[in-house]
């Protein structure tokens, strides 16, 4: 299974797959579909029976603090608990410009092992899986003032990087001509292209969200087979899909859907019919 923990003498012992389908929801996706009892049902049974895994980070769970309405969390910890064990922690790591595998070779998500090792401590107290990871987004609601502020310090930084990177004309000239194979790695391959819109419009507006959500796309389409974002991300990475076919470049990244035209549907006929 996905997630496991093992007691080990003295010790607990977390492991992790990360098997595929490998899915991402960001944080309105999960809401979107734990709304739903029957869209919740059905994206269960569907990572479980394809021995699929969910892939989630703090940043989709710390985002549930901008929903004042508590059930909103309740019904996220209900989705979640229908698709344990088919879930992986990880953590997401700062952009490197050293590819470890070339553009070919998808990168491997890091464990979330702090957390990891939180749940493993938890896990001696409750004996089950499924009670281990009870509580996860309510705790975020219990904590909602100190979430939005941890957001705020994720996302300001950010927003500062693309507002001073797209000032110099030569960075603007670089994003708009640069080729995909020229030496960066994947992840700066996806990030650069990801950003595109808002380096070449020096006036567009950079929001908060768009800097979190910014967050949630590198890491999921480097790392996932199938991803579920917003309407604005989902054209922006069919573009980058787009250069990679234009180009010839091997280069595997995650399918993308988003809510707009039966999205939703797609998603989930997706991970039903995978491979």
């Amino acid at each position: 299974m996905p997630i496991s923990f093992a007691v080990d003498g003295d010790y607990v012992v977390w492991t992790q797959q990360f098997a595929s389908p490998t899915v991402y929801l960001d944080t309105y996706a999960i809401r979107e579909i734990s709304e739903s009892t029957q869209l919740t049902t059905r994206f269960a049974e569907a990572i479980k029976r394809k021995n699929g895994t969910w892939l989630l980070a703090p940043l989709s769970m710390g985002e549930f603090a901008v929903f004042k309405d508590p059930r909103h969390c309740a019904q996220a910890e209900i989705l979640l608990a229908q698709v344990v064990p088919h879930i992986y922690l990880f953590e997401t790591k700062p952009l490197s410009e050293e590819g470890d595998g070339g553009l070919s070779q998808r990168s491997r998500p890091r464990p979330d092992a702090k957390n990891l090792d939180w749940f493993s401590q938890r896990f001696c107290q409750v004996g089950s899986l499924q009670d281990v990871f009870q509580g996860m987004f309510q705790l975020v609601h219990d904590r909602r003032e100190e979430m939005l502020e941890c957001l705020n310090g994720a996302a300001l930084p950010i927003k500062a990087t693309f507002e001073r990177y797209r000032q110099a004309e030569s960075y603007r000239a670089n994003a708009k001509a640069a080729p995909l194979g020229n030496g960066r790695s994947r992840q700066f391959v996806i990030a650069g292209e990801l950003s595109r819109d808002f380096v070449l419009d020096i006036n567009a507006n950079i929001s908060r969200n768009d800097a979190l959500d910014f967050m949630h796309a590198v890491d999921a389409v480097d790392y996932c087979d199938l991803v579920l974002l917003d309407k604005a991300w989902e054209r922006r990475v069919n573009g980058l899909r787009k250069r990679i076919a234009e180009e010839g470049v091997d280069m595997p990244i995650a399918r993308c859907f988003s809510k707009s035209n039966n999205g939703i549907e797609a998603f989930l006929d997706a991970i039903e019919r995978w491979p």
